[in-house]
């Protein structure tokens, strides 16, 4: 008879073909195979077990079994790397034990069906009693007769229902326990062992008294099972070292016939007295007969003890040791196989009133003959535990060929100490996804609707790291950025102002950069509410942050001030306190680091000036790690803050000269880069000749060059042509090349707002009235440099007698040192301070009016009396 094959398990190469069917982008395929019988145990009653596995890993899973006969069954699973190594795992841990079928149906979230999950059963396959007869015998001949410890034991008769209990051989025979430990995938808690090997002893007991009660029936003379011991170490020991030289053992001899056993050694046939059944606690899964433990979690069962038990008969064939009372008498013919499980949290073993369990029990006990030498079979045993040893080195060098992620170990199920790898995934993780895949795809504006009210009540039940995710998320979706005009937006920043504390400086900058992505978004909601509570968020934030700057990674610190800076927050005590704590840890910085967060404290005209002096020192002995574009970005912060830092300057500039001389260096300097560094060393009053020839040189290269880069090399050519004229003649370009260079200034430098036009307009006419001549406001001087307000003696005249600058807060600088903003002295910005220099040292009369000051004077006599008073410092220009 063919036998059916049950769902899930294709014929052939059926199983392959649905694989490949079931690919699909993203998917890989792998195959393993598995024992061939446990294909019923992964399979389960109507495929029960597979579902579960596949709900489970949601990977998808085929079983190719080409013949009933076969050793190995191969399994195709197909879905993702994560969901191919989760499924593999659960389908091994099914077949080895370490994972009972009731925790998989657990974990699965599918229900355990009634009565269990059980084996697939085919309609070929017997069942009742005669199933369990023929595998009880067939397991019995393989099992004895394979590893020639015992000689083959008869058929078992019929009507006893118990198959021989698998991995006893060698706990019994040997003395060593029935699973080894260290093997991958089989259990290793020495408990589990003890019960384990508890539950055989007693098998073996019943089985051996129902075999010899079923002899003492039939009235057989024979006894193939011996009367001395089957197992003989030395020619265990002799075939090991002929086996090591690569000798083959001879044929044994015909085995001794056995004598016939005694009657009163006997023990009557018959079912262990307890074999009701019942419902396990643990799982509550039912079970028949009398076992000692659940089959569908491994727990062990509770059963209450018998009422009353009759003493066994005195056995002298040794089981009197391990499997019933001294005190037995021969008036009860169960006695002998009594089968009671033990007290709960005690082993068999310990038991009071029953002996420990020992060989005895096991080996028919004679007169002392000489050992059956039964060479064949100890030449198979030998072969068997050779290749399981090859089998497990290969499954060793295979998993660890395999690339494998760590997991955290988890407590077997039902407390039998197993160790197993879990997902530590939990269901509120699973959810979250689920939520977040909702998100993405919410495009009807009922959905919307549905997803934003979802997830407003779930926010506050959220850990740290899902309201930083989930929060990053929403930005993708435009829906629900629009959703009722912000509202949500807003709800989420207030709901999210209490539980800063709650967020470590990953999350925390994470949630920063999240809610400045939402201000500066072209369609960010207009809603009042979410503009009140953006900034209350990063006003609680900045606070927040101040606490615990010194948690906070370098990278994390630049990305929180990126923010602030982003969305225009000013606090001048938040940002003196990251100046003060970047400036204690300012080694630990890479300087590609510190070169950011100088480069966004310039940004702010905001500068600490311990900071960049200890960061000027710090950057000019690792100048060989900085990329072109942190060259730039650092004389560019040091240059606009006005700091002039000449051992940065040397360090730097000599870095610049030795990469472009070298012809293999990766990374090369454009010309724009060449103009704004040589620009940047005359604001900070560093002359370096051969990067000022560089820069010449590679502007004879390009035929064109940025606009901005033109106007910074009109200025640069200014300063080296005022303050260093007898050196900058050796290689001063042509003069019309000048005059074409100071006409672009001309035209795109027209009117630099510097302040508003308003207080120039003001502080002009005051000066009017002060001086004779004409006034005039946005003056270019000979040398094309802007002044914002100037008397000139001839209304012809390039440069007048008197030239007056305006600082506002668009020409200084702040200074960071102090924490009061009162206090707080102003540094004028590098780029004005050049102007300014060239100016005075050309012979013009310069004076600079803070606008701060103006602003506080009330009336124009007061701003006459200001006026005249630093007017006074340029001497007799009054009169």
């Amino acid at each position: 008879a063919v036998p059916m094959r049950p769902p899930g398990q294709a014929a052939g190469g059926a199983a392959a073909a649905a694989a490949a069917a079931a690919m699909g982008p993203g998917k890989n395929q792998k195959q393993f195979e598995i024992p061939q019988n446990k294909v019923g145990l992964v399979l389960g009653k109507n495929s029960a077990t597979l579902n579960a596995i596949k709900a489970y890993s949601k990977a998808q899973c085929f079983i190719e079994q080409r013949s009933p006969d076969d050793d190995k069954a191969t399994v195709f699973v197909v879905g993702s790397d994560r969901e191919i190594a989760k499924c593999k795992q659960t389908v091994l841990a099914v077949v080895d034990g370490s994972m009972s079928v009731s925790t998989l149906f657990t974990l699965a979230g599918v229900p355990l069906p009634r009565g269990g999950a059980g084996e697939w059963e085919g309609p070929s396959q017997p069942s009742g009693a005669e199933h369990g007869a023929a595998a009880g015998t067939a397991a019995a001949a393989a099992a004895w007769g394979a590893h020639g410890m015992l000689t083959a034991a008869p058929p078992m008769p019929t009507g006893v229902g118990a198959p021989m209990p698998p991995m006893m051989l060698q706990g019994l025979a040997t003395g060593m326990p029935a699973v080894a430990s260290g093997i991958q995938g089989m259990p290793e808690n020495q408990q589990m062992q003890q019960n384990l090997n508890d539950y055989y002893a007693r098998w073996w007991s019943t089985y051996a008294s129902q075999q010899q009660g079923g002899k003492e029936g039939e009235g057989a003379g024979d006894d193939p099972m011996g009367d001395g011991t089957a197992f003989d170490k030395d020619a265990l020991q002799r075939l090991a070292d002929r086996a090591a030289k690569g000798l083959v053992e001879e044929p044994a001899p015909p085995p001794v016939p056995a004598p016939t056993p005694q009657p009163d050694s006997t023990l009557p046939p018959g079912p262990p007295p307890e074999a009701s059944g019942g419902i396990c606690q643990a799982c509550g899964a039912p079970y028949t007969g009398n076992p000692n433990f659940c089959s569908s979690c491994g727990a062990k069962l509770k059963r209450p003890e018998p009422a009353s038990q009759v003493p066994p008969p005195p056995n002298n064939s040794g089981f009197d040791s391990g499997m019933g009372r001294a005190d037995a008498t021969p008036s009860d013919p169960n006695a002998g196989s009594s089968m009671s499980s033990p007290a709960p949290g005690t082993s068999a073993l310990s038991q009071p009133g029953r002996g420990p369990i020992t060989l005895k029990g096991f080996l028919r006990p004679a007169e002392p003959q000489k050992a059956r030498k039964d060479d064949d079979s100890v030449q198979q045993m030998m072969e068997r535990f050779q290749g399981n040893v090859h089998q497990t080195k290969q499954t060793i060098a295979t998993s660890e060929a395999m690339p494998q992620q760590p997991r955290p170990p988890m407590r077997g199920p039902m407390g039998m100490g197993m160790l197993a790898e879990e997902d530590p995934r939990t269901r509120a993780d699973f959810e979250f996804e689920a939520l977040l895949s909702r998100m993405q795809s919410t495009e009807s504006p009922d959905e919307v609707e549905h997803i934003g009210r979802e997830v407003l009540i779930r926010f506050p039940a959220f850990n740290p790291q899902q309201a930083a995710d989930l929060m990053g998320k929403i930005g993708s979706c435009a829906a629900l950025l629009g959703y009722q005009n912000g509202e949500i937006l807003a709800e989420l920043c207030r709901m999210v102002l209490p539980r800063l504390k709650e967020f470590n400086s990953t999350q925390f900058t994470s949630l920063v950069s999240t809610v400045a992505s939402w201000t500066r978004r072209p369609d960010r909601p207009r809603s009042t509410r979410f503009q009140d509570f953006s900034k209350a968020c990063f006003n609680a934030a900045s606070v927040e942050m101040s606490s615990r700057l010194m948690t906070f990674a370098p990278h994390e610190l630049n990305c929180c001030l990126a923010a602030f800076v982003s969305v225009g927050f000013y606090e001048h005590k938040f940002f003196a306190s990251v100046g003060r704590a970047a400036l204690a840890r300012h080694s630990s910085f890479a300087p590609v680091q510190l070169t950011a967060l100088l480069a966004i404290l310039s940004e702010m005209r905001l500068m600490h000036s311990d900071l960049y002096n200890a960061a000027g020192a710090f950057l000019s002995s690792r100048a060989k790690e900085l990329r072109p574009v942190d060259i730039t970005r650092v004389l560019r912060s040091f240059a606009k803050c006005g700091v002039q830092h000449q051992v940065l300057c040397k360090s730097v500039a000599d870095e610049v000269v030795s990469r472009a001389r070298d012809k293999t260096a990766a990374a090369t300097f454009k010309v724009e880069d060449l103009c704004e560094i040589g620009w940047a060393l005359c604001v900070m009053q560093h002359y370096h000749e051969p990067v000022f020839r560089l820069m010449f040189r590679a502007l004879e290269k390009v035929p064109t060059i940025a606009c901005e880069s033109l106007l910074q090399l009109y200025e640069l050519h200014a300063a080296l042509d005022t303050e260093h004229r007898e050196a900058y003649s050796r290689y001063r370009p042509e003069r019309h090349l000048i005059d074409a260079l100071e006409d672009h200034y001309k035209d795109n430098r027209k009117d630099e707002r510097r302040c508003s036009e308003r207080l120039r307009n003001d502080v002009a006419s005051v000066l009017k009235s002060l001086v004779d001549g004409s006034v005039h406001v946005n003056h270019r001087t000979s040398l094309g440099l802007l002044v914002d307000v100037v008397a000139l003696r001839k209304r012809s005249s390039s440069d007048g007698f008197i030239h007056v600058d305006l600082d506002s807060n668009m020409t200084t600088v702040r200074s960071l040192d102090q924490d009061d903003p009162a206090q707080a002295s102003v540094v004028t910005e590098g780029s004005v301070a050049l102007r300014r220099r060239l100016l005075t040292k050309s012979g013009m009369r310069l004076v600079a009016v803070k606008e701060s000051e103006w602003r506080d004077l009330d009336d124009s006599k007061d701003k006459r009396r200001y006026l005249r008073n630093l007017l006074a410092s340029l001497g007799d220009v009054l009169q």
